[in-house]
């Protein structure tokens, strides 16, 4: 079997997870580009082979680059890379670019005769595939679709981690949510905008010793408050073929569309919980019979599950009928397999360029007009009454069949 070799540029966190998911698939990294000294010995002591110049890389001419860098430097990066090596295979990380850098990216790689596949790994999710296969099977036609992913990540806020002063919580979640609803086609792109809220969060901290900000657990002393204006993001919308799409994401805990049994209504993920998260697919419709049905799935991770494991719920007419066993969902792994084996002519893109352009500009025009008051984080993503509606949803879910 022919090995095939890459070189990543970038070293860290993420660049880590793509050395141990593309070892499995038989990709060798010949070396890794760095411009920090400390980072360029960890290469070393970790086993590969660091360069300090793009040009020394090159000139091993690998089978692909990965580029793992922040985003803020994918931009130069993209940029030198094409201009010594007009060939190259490339996967990059999402987001591809900020907005103000779109044509940019359009003018560095509009004669580039490699293939570049955008890292977007929820559009290679087991899980999105169960769903649609359970759709298929039971010929159910979707009225709704629903994706939702939430975590309270005020912890991470006060470590100054996922922060987005320009897109807020729908900088981090939201090219994943369209990521997911891009799978079912072109039909469930937006047509009307009928709801969208971007919203603060107030986090409740407490002046330690050294006067870094940490969460408050007890104590006698007044907490101070801290708005991070990462709060949440909810965007319902009529698609082209008049599906109704509802896009959600709290970094605040707040569980917007709860299924059992992982999830109840007024369920909220607090502060303190570092761990849980809520990540959800569900299509409501109706099958040829005239029969609603709710079909859900459940991302990683799930409580009492392994931590790459998916999970599918069937619900006829809100009483569940079917839920199957724990299946392998290793997003990250399956995305990176899919885009060497494009590269190798084996399979198609997986995610293009042009497709990840375009979540980026749904999403700024989205944080155009998304932002509201920002008061009501805490209790409500969107219009009361859409918010009531989902709730009153959410309580008509049983575990007992019908």
């Amino acid at each position: 079997m022919t090995m095939i070799k890459c070189i990543r540029i970038g070293f860290g966190k993420i660049a880590r997870i793509h050395e141990d998911q593309l070892k499995k698939h038989g990709v060798q990294t010949v070396g890794v580009v760095e411009v920090s000294q400390e980072r360029l010995k960890e290469i070393e002591d970790s086993g590969l082979r660091p360069f300090s110049a793009l040009l020394d890389a090159v000139a091993c001419k690998p089978d692909f680059y990965d580029i793992c860098t922040p985003g803020h430097a994918r931009v130069e990066v993209l940029r030198a890379l094409c201009s010594l090596d007009s060939q190259a295979n490339i996967l990059i990380e999402k987001p591809i670019c900020d907005f103000q850098d779109i044509q940019a990216i359009r003018a560095i790689l509009h004669n580039h005769a490699g293939k570049v596949v955008v890292n977007e790994n929820y559009a290679s999710s087991h899980v999105t595939a169960a769903v649609r296969d359970a759709l298929a099977s039971r010929d159910i036609t979707p009225a709704r679709l629903i994706v939702e992913s939430t975590k309270h990540r005020g912890v991470d806020y006060l470590r100054g981690r996922f922060l987005d002063s320009k897109l807020g919580a729908l900088g981090y979640e939201g090219s994943h949510l369209l990521a997911i609803i891009g799978e079912f086609g072109s039909g469930y792109e937006i047509d009307e905008l009928l709801d969208s809220d971007i919203d603060s969060i107030e986090l409740s901290i407490e002046e330690s010793a050294s006067g870094a900000g940490i969460p408050v657990r007890s104590g006698d002393h007044q907490p101070k408050k801290l708005f991070s204006h990462q709060g949440g993001a909810f965007m319902q919308y009529r698609a082209k073929n008049g599906c109704t799409v509802d896009l959600y994401t709290s970094m605040s805990g707040l569980i917007g569309f709860p299924c059992p049994p992982y999830a109840y209504p007024g369920q909220k993920i607090p502060q303190s919980d570092v761990n849980t998260r809520f990540r959800i697919l569900r299509v409501d419709g109706h099958d040829g019979a005239g029969v609603p049905h709710q079909i859900v799935g459940f991302y990683e991770p799930i409580a009492g599950l392994d931590r790459s494991q998916g999970q599918l719920l069937v619900y006829k007419d809100w009483a569940l009928e079917e839920q199957s066993a724990a299946f392998e969902d290793n997003t990250m792994s399956q995305h990176l397999l899919r885009a060497v084996q494009h590269f190798g002519r084996l399979k198609s893109n997986p995610y293009s360029v042009e497709r990840a352009l375009a979540d980026v500009i749904r999403l700024h025009e989205w944080s155009q007009f998304g932002w509201y008051d920002m008061e009501d984080s805490d209790e409500i993503l969107g219009r009361e009454d859409i918010a009531e509606a989902r709730l009153n949803d959410a309580r008509r879910f049983t575990l007992r069949p019908g």
